[in-house]
């Protein structure tokens, strides 16, 4: 018995298959017939499976979330261009006016009696000359282009545990591919040995028939010769015939579960399968190999290789981060950090890039604050969802012992059961030598006329129970330690 336990990178899934039998894919139906060992068998599996190809891509997310999760301090950038026309020109003559006034007074053209004089023009005129000297026209001095480049930068302390909730995210994602593989290794493993299991009975069940058929041709002779009655040669018949069409179903059975197998393995329909291997071992050296294993040292050694371990520890530390995420999100302030730059052309007849032609409205800000003061008020819905991610973490915690206890007992279990297969093959190994002697011997006694047809069916009978005894005991052997071996994550066996 061989197993294997890889670890497959997430892009091996989509990478060229084992050359051997990736060229076997291209088959058709009726082309040459493949053999598979149990490695081959496997590790197409794994290649080809679906399921295996669905947790690839979102492994492949997760690894992305978590190599650029960095990217959340990363400020915000905007740009823009605005071209205003203003509907009048009241707002540029006000200001015009009022430097009209300034020089006015200061030249003399306007003096302290025009002022008074609410019927007085001088201002408003020098604005308009202005404005004309200026612009250009009043056209000119209606249009005004604006620019904003604006940046802002938020930071909460919250953003460093979601980072590191990325990370963990990324780890669980290992952990469901490997689980994932050791899956579909089991599943393939377990079918690969059933299918072995049919192939075995049904060898025991091919030499029944053929010990049936030579029965009843020894009955035929026996009858020419006198020495039974034709009642032993009608039933020699009967149960020879009674037995064919059981082997055929047999046959017809075996030849569909290998084409079940071929279809999990992706491999076309009606391509012809031949599996090497067998149930068949060296159970003395893996007595002393199995022997003596104690649940409890395995237990402690590689409980928490265990994937359902892992994969709960892992959800875990999710919850524990996710709650100290809520938690400095709620009780620390965030800082938050703008800067713009907003130039305002006065007039697009001029240069825009002379400094004395715009002005900048932009800023620096620098800003902490709490986000919602309410949130840190017990009986608030913050608060309360706090709280149910805390008892779903204890919840959590509860499922982690009860996973942990259940593992031990299965432990013990799966070792109590491996002992127990290794007596039993022992046992039936004597059982089977027993029952051949004594096969043989009623058989010689039947050829010789001694005996009647019925001692040798029974006989037979035995032997035939025997036999496939030992068979479905080692198939229970086989599949108790593969299931110990993915409880443990770990291999028991060379």
């Amino acid at each position: 018995m061989k197993l294997i336990h890889k670890a497959f990178a997430a892009s091996l899934v989509f990478a060229a298959g084992i050359s051997f039998l990736a060229a076997q894919d291209a088959k058709v139906p009726g082309s040459e017939k493949i053999t598979l060992t149990i490695d081959q068998a496997v590790e197409y599996a794994l290649e080809n499976s679906k399921t295996l190809k669905s947790s690839a891509i979102d492994l492949e997310m997760k690894k992305r979330a978590n190599t650029y999760s960095w990217n959340t301090l990363l400020p915000s950038a905007s740009v823009s261009g605005t071209l205003a026309r203003s509907n009048n020109l009241d707002s540029v003559k006000q200001g015009m006016q009022t430097s009209a006034t300034i020089m006015g007074l200061h030249t003399g053209q306007i003096s302290v009696a025009d002022l008074m004089d609410s019927n007085s023009t001088k201002a408003s005129d020098m604005a308009d000359s202005m404005i004309k000297n200026v612009f250009g026209d009043e056209e000119s001095a209606k249009w005004h282009p604006v620019g904003s480049l604006q940046f802002n930068w938020n930071f909460n302390l919250a953003i460093i545990e979601q980072m590191i909730i990325t990370k963990k995210k990324y780890e669980g994602g290992k952990i469901t591919w490997d689980k994932t593989c050791k899956e579909i290794e089991l599943q393939i493993t377990q079918l690969f040995y059933g299918i072995l299991l049919m192939q075995e009975r049904l060898k025991i069940d091919e030499e029944s028939l053929a010990n049936s058929e030579a029965r009843m041709k020894q009955a035929e002779i026996n009858y020419r010769n006198g020495q039974v009655p034709e009642l032993s040669l009608l039933n020699a018949r009967v149960t020879y015939l009674n037995k064919k069409p059981d082997v055929e179903w047999e046959r017809q059975q075996l030849t569909q579960k290998i084409d079940s197998l071929a279809l999990v393995l992706g491999l076309p329909y009606g391509q012809e399968i031949e599996l090497s291997g067998s149930i068949d071992a060296d159970y003395e050296k893996l007595r002393a190999q199995l022997g003596n294993l104690d649940p409890s040292q395995l237990f402690e050694k590689y409980v928490e290789q265990n994937p359902d371990v892992l994969s709960l520890k892992n959800g875990i530390e999710l919850q524990k981060k996710g709650i100290s995420a809520s938690n400095l999100k709620t009780f620390t302030p965030a800082l938050s950090v703008g800067w713009g730059f907003s130039p305002a052309v006065n007039n697009i007849n001029k240069n825009w890039f002379e400094k004395s032609n715009y002005s900048d409205g932009g800023k620096l800000t620098i800003t902490l604050a709490y986000q919602n003061l309410f949130d840190m008020l017990p009986f608030s819905a913050n608060m309360q969802a706090i709280k149910d991610q805390k008892q779903s973490l204890v919840k959590s915690e509860l499922q982690l012992d009860q996973l942990y206890q259940k593992t031990e007992m299965t432990i013990h279990n799966s070792v109590a059961d491996i002992n127990k297969s290794l007596d039993n093959i022992n046992s039936m190994n004597r059982n089977i030598e027993v029952a051949q002697a004594a096969y043989n011997s009623t058989l010689r006694g039947y050829n010789n006329g001694s005996q009647e047809e019925l001692a040798v069916k029974d006989a037979e009978t035995s032997l035939r129970q025997a036999k496939l005894g030992l068979t479905n005991e080692k198939f229970t052997f086989i599949t108790t330690v593969l299931k110990l071996e993915n409880q443990l994550n770990t291999k028991l066996t060379k």
